[in-house]
């Protein structure tokens, strides 16, 4: 399997902001923090869910609890609902997809995370890839369902792709799904042309660049640096 990124590609040069480079003031996966990003000339990670009525939304957790305080899932929300809801105390609410793309209108490098949902209502990939037609600015598409990696290849061959993978707690996942995650055994399947995956499930075996996530200390950028050829960061910025 060969990667289709260029040594020069700036995937391999440029540390990319966690949902934003977000803080005390701005809110992960908000506008303020994606602005904040921009404005310091880092690439940002952010992540899509899909609402009840098909609209994609900015947001990481499968339930709304921690981050809004709602206790639901964002999939079995509408939109209307949804917008009702502010980020970690602030003003913000949860942006759209389109909301987002509007925003950073290529200022800066995107790794677009297309979450897994927790019910599949229609094809997720599909609609992300028919979001970013039109997009100019540069952007990669990654998940850990290689499923998903693999319907964005479908919907769009010419999209760069990368999977996911390298946890370290099954959690809420079947020894199947865990191993297979952890293990990048669907690669054939979701053929990407990256790999980015966790930190403290290193070392892992490619052939593939590697990415390496969340570095939050100076001294997982140490170890970040060891390991892949660039890193996703939050909590510090980098050298």
């Amino acid at each position: 399997m060969k990667s289709r990124l260029q040594k020069d590609s700036w995937l391999f040069s440029r540390p990319v902001a966690h949902r934003g480079l977000w803080n005390e003031k701005f809110a992960e996966n908000s506008l303020g923090a994606y602005q904040n990003a921009i404005d310091n000339n880092f690439p940002i990670e952010m992540d899509v869910q899909m609402t009840k009525d098909g609209v994609l939304c900015c947001f990481h957790d499968d339930n709304l609890k921690r981050v809004t305080g709602k206790d639901a899932f964002i999939n079995d929300l509408t939109y209307e609902e949804v917008k009702q809801l502010k980020l970690s105390g602030t003003d913000e609410g949860i942006p759209t997809f389109k909301e987002f793309l509007n925003l950073v209108g290529g200022k800066v490098p995107l790794v677009i995370e297309i979450k897994q949902q927790k019910v599949k209502r229609e094809n997720i990939a599909e609609k992300v890839v028919d979001e970013l037609k039109g997009y100019e600015g540069e952007f990669v598409v990654q998940s850990f369902d290689p499923f998903i990696v693999r319907d964005v290849r479908k919907a769009n061959p010419n999209i760069i792709r990368g999977q996911l993978g390298g946890l370290t707690e099954r959690g809420e996942l079947s020894c199947v799904k865990y191993i297979v995650v952890k293990h990048l055994l669907l690669n054939f399947l979701s053929k990407p042309d990256f790999v980015n995956y966790m930190l403290g499930a290193m070392p892992i075996k490619t052939k593939l660049p590697v990415i390496v996530w969340t570095i939050r200390t100076k001294e997982d950028e140490k170890k970040a640096k060891e390991y892949g050829v660039n890193y996703i960061f939050e909590r510090i910025l980098p050298e």
